[in-house]
């Protein structure tokens, strides 16, 4: 039981310091995940505290590999709505 930190981490260090087990360190190109020592906050807090705070949408996948802090979460704009505001701009 572990979350895992993909590549579209950017190194912000937010993730790291908020962590009740530890289990984020530094890494190159972005931050890890020590499994043996992540609970995934059981016990701590009622929600993943590295999710909570992260800054990139979909950056933290839980055990399943589904991600956390889901497209659209941090903007309350759904991906499919500001893939079209993204084509549109680009298209001008």
């Amino acid at each position: 039981m572990a979350v895992k930190i993909i590549e579209s981490c950017v190194n912000c260090y937010a993730c790291e310091p908020v962590c009740p087990s530890k289990a984020i360190y530094a890494a190159k190109p972005h931050f890890l995940v020590n499994s043996k020592k992540c609970t995934e906050c059981e016990g701590d807090y009622p929600v993943y505290q590295c999710a909570s705070i992260c800054p990139i949408e979909g950056a933290i996948l839980n055990s399943l590999g589904e991600a956390i802090n889901l497209p659209g979460s941090l903007t309350g704009i759904p991906p499919e709505r500001m893939a079209e505001v993204m084509a549109e701009l680009q298209g001008h």
